[in-house]
């Protein structure tokens, strides 16, 4: 996939909707937006060891002073406590000295690569695209450079080896001639198809070594747009360059789905939608020249083939 749009997004909430029938690209973040009150909580500190509350730029180091405890750097700071005691090469029960230097982890870095948008880099390390670009002053269109360092929150880590394993693995034509679906999970809920219509381009990798995480699927312009299963609509808009109107939808088990290319959307996030229900109307939006959809089941972090999962 080309890098002239962003990555999701994954992030859990921020993705490649590899998407277009020309040229596959990714969308934007799925999963990844909470509803509802923050998920983020703190310790109660006792007030004679942590008079101030909220986090403060503690540089490259810390000097514990009395009374300090490991956790309450942590929470002083901003880090995650095993990656402190990592960093310091502490283990339980932490004991710390007055005067002593703690350093501070050095904050992680993802080097762009071909085909990444901030989606996917968000989904490989279960972090919202959104989070990922006000943490590295992007804005929108979210657009991001082969060879860009992208400074990720402290505690980031890769969501997924599998994920990360096959940007790697070989793409000789002999693997792609030998690529066949794998089986729906067991257990996975039964997705109808969103639009009737013949497939313009299929799941996995083409011979330009680019990536088409979804299918295309060919639709009239103005043709309803349907819900694959019962969800919630966690993205609906069109803030990345590329996808054109796009909505994402979590259902259960963990899954999403994705629809890109809308002329118009029928829904807003934080929606509860039903099998079925129209949620927007094909379009030719983005990068696309003729009316399409381009559909996505991601179960966690990665993409799976939607014919496996089609009824």
């Amino acid at each position: 996939m080309r890098v002239t749009s962003l990555i999701c997004l994954v992030a859990v909430v921020s993705a490649s909707l590899a998407a277009c029938a020309t040229n596959p690209r990714e969308p934007a973040r799925v999963d990844y937006r909470s509803f509802g009150n923050g998920s983020n909580t703190s310790s109660p500190s006792s007030s004679s060891r942590s008079p101030q509350r909220g986090t403060m730029n503690c540089g490259s180091g810390y000097t514990v002073r009395t009374n300090d405890t490991l956790s309450e750097i942590a929470e002083r700071c901003g880090v995650g406590m095993s990656d402190l005691a990592s960093t310091n090469g502490l283990n339980a029960p932490y004991t710390l000295r007055v005067g002593q230097t703690i350093s501070m982890p050095r904050p992680p870095v993802h080097v762009v690569q071909r085909g990444e948008n901030l989606y996917r880099i968000g989904l490989r390390y279960g972090v919202p695209f959104q989070q990922l670009a006000n943490h590295n002053g992007i804005g929108a269109p979210f657009e991001i450079e082969v060879g860009q360092q992208i400074r990720l929150p402290n505690g980031a880590r890769v969501a997924s080896t599998s994920s990360g394993g096959s940007s790697r693995a070989p793409t000789t034509s002999s693997n792609r001639d030998r690529y066949t679906p794998p089986p729906a999970e067991a257990g996975a809920p039964s997705f109808d198809w969103p639009v009737r219509g013949s497939v313009l381009a299929s799941f996995g990798r083409r011979p330009n070594g680019e990536r088409n995480d979804g299918i295309n699927i060919e639709a009239a312009a103005g043709a309803d747009v349907r819900a694959s299963a019962p969800g919630q609509v966690v993205y609906a808009g069109s803030e990345l360059a590329g996808y054109g109107q796009l909505v994402l939808v979590r259902h259960s088990g963990g899954f999403v789905t994705a629809y890109a290319h809308n002329s118009r959307l029928l829904v807003r996030e934080g929606d509860q939608v039903s099998r079925g229900q129209v949620i927007a109307q094909a379009g030719a939006t983005g990068t696309v020249d003729r009316p399409q959809v381009h559909f996505e089941i991601r179960s966690g972090v990665n993409p799976v083939d939607p014919m496996s999962y089609l009824r």
